[in-house]
């Protein structure tokens, strides 16, 4: 049995960006949560700065989200909202307690 993935994704949008990008987030969001290996995808947006959300995402495997980053929704936001973003910060764990 493979182990379920956590990722850790922090999006800094360019300034006066932010709610474009919010904006896409959200579709993505909702796109996202009906893939078969989805377990957890929430978006955050930071207490202090309003231009850096946080995205909580949990998979079933690495396939799971190999396909995920190749479906048409992932591949639309990055090509409508990545000239928006300043950053990307991905951090990908496995829960071990």
């Amino acid at each position: 049995m493979s182990t379920p993935l956590t990722l850790i994704a922090t999006l800094t949008a360019l300034d006066g960006q932010a709610e474009v990008v919010e904006a896409g987030l959200r579709l993505l969001v909702a796109a996202s949560r009906q893939e078969a290996g989805c377990l957890q995808y929430d978006l955050h947006r930071h207490q202090d700065n309003p231009q850096r959300f946080i995205m909580i995402e949990q998979w079933q495997n690495s396939a799971a989200l190999n396909e995920h980053q190749n479906t048409a929704h992932y591949q639309h936001f990055g090509s409508t909202c990545g000239e928006r973003l300043q950053g990307v910060d991905l951090q990908l764990m496995h829960r071990i307690a």
